[in-house]
């Protein structure tokens, strides 16, 4: 098969890693791939790659967007692919322009879901042909309020390559907890993710404030990076916190997971969560609001908790969570179980060429 993915840009992010890991294994399987878009912070990653990279205005305005489907319909007389997977509105948009009589194919992947879809915007989002959503609450959000036909969809949960997130032995926690210099009795909840307003990672912030003489031992950790970084640091300093709230900065995910006791994560929009997932098969127990992944992720007091999207219900539910030491080691073991046996990377790459097969049949 021969795959173009058009993104907005190589962004740190979920989108990007998605996008990376299935081009490897397609590409190790013979397949054909290449990625068009606009260089981000990752681009290094994809530079090294073999495969293609297309520069393209795909974040741009019209104008820039014309001259994106130029570039890229240029690529194509001399590349012919057999599907075209777009990640992005304005991607998708492209993606139709690239098309003659509906060939190739037009997959959208929806990364995330309960997005805006007033004004100019939502007139022009095109879901593509055939819609791909990793969570069944996107799959709601489309039929329900995007409007897509029911059997225009495919459910397919993102994987996990559970060699890279092992559970820790007891040597291996500990040494992570030193590097990070957490005593043996803190109590390590992590936010792992962008700072960005969705993610509402200041909510964190909050939980630290509020639980001073519940839980004196906790302690925050926030990793990662974004435009709200520099309020958030602001914020700690400001309510006089430093010595509960540590900012991490962007880390590689694994060394910090293997230090934590649980996971939280506040977002007040997700698509899935990669962060939810590879934190469960390292065996971090993970509280999160009611986003697209949840049902998937959180089986209730088994594998985690939900709680609703809500400032004050999140922290007084982060508070009960992490009081119960003994159900958080119980839910870390349930979790890492529940990702081995239904979210493998294998799991959703068989399953996402099986739907490519079916839409290049039926075109």
């Amino acid at each position: 098969m021969r795959i173009l993915h058009l993104t907005a840009g190589s962004d740190a992010g979920g989108v990007s890693r998605y996008i990376f890991d299935l081009c490897a294994a397609m590409h190790s399987a013979g397949h054909e791939v290449a990625v068009a878009g606009e260089r981000g912070r990752w681009h290094d990653l994809f530079a090294s790659a073999p495969w293609p990279w297309i520069d393209a205005p795909l974040k741009a305005g019209p104008l820039g967007l014309s001259r994106a489907a130029k570039i890229i319909r240029n690529y194509l007389a001399d590349h012919p692919v057999d599907i075209l997977h777009a990640h992005y509105r304005r991607a998708a948009i492209v993606g139709r322009k690239l098309q003659n009589h509906g060939h190739p194919p037009l997959l959208y992947t929806l990364h995330l879901s309960h997005i805006p879809l007033g004004g100019v915007i939502g007139w022009l989002s095109d879901f593509g042909d055939h819609v791909h959503t990793p969570s069944i609450e996107g799959r709601h959000w489309l039929i329900d309020e995007a409007g897509v036909a029911p059997d225009r969809i495919t459910v397919i949960p993102h994987g996990i390559h559970i060699e890279r997130f092992p559970v820790p032995d007891e040597t291996t926690r500990r040494q992570a907890r030193a590097a990070l210099q957490i005593e043996d009795g803190d109590l390590a909840a992590l936010y792992l993710g962008r700072f960005d307003p969705q993610k509402n990672e200041g909510w964190m912030i909050d939980l630290a404030e509020a639980s001073q003489h519940e839980l004196p031992e906790l302690r925050v950790l926030m990793a990662g990076e974004g435009p709200g970084e520099e309020e958030a640091r602001r914020q700690i300093e400001q309510r006089k916190l430093t010595g509960r709230v540590r900012m991490l900065g962007h880390r590689e995910a694994l060394p910090v997971l293997q230090a934590a006791d649980a996971l939280l994560l506040p977002s007040a929009r997700e698509g899935f969560s990669y962060s939810c997932a590879e934190a469960m098969c390292a065996g971090v127990p993970v509280l999160r609001t009611r986003t697209s992944g949840t049902k998937e992720l959180i089986v209730e007091g088994i594998t985690g908790r939900s709680v609703e999207i809500d400032r004050a219900a999140f922290v007084r539910e982060a508070m009960e969570f992490l009081a119960d030491r003994p159900a958080l080691r119980s839910m870390g073991t349930a979790a890492a179980q529940h990702i081995r046996r239904s979210f493998t990377f294998e799991h959703q790459l068989a399953q996402t060429l099986t739907l490519y097969q079916k839409l290049i049949g039926r075109a």
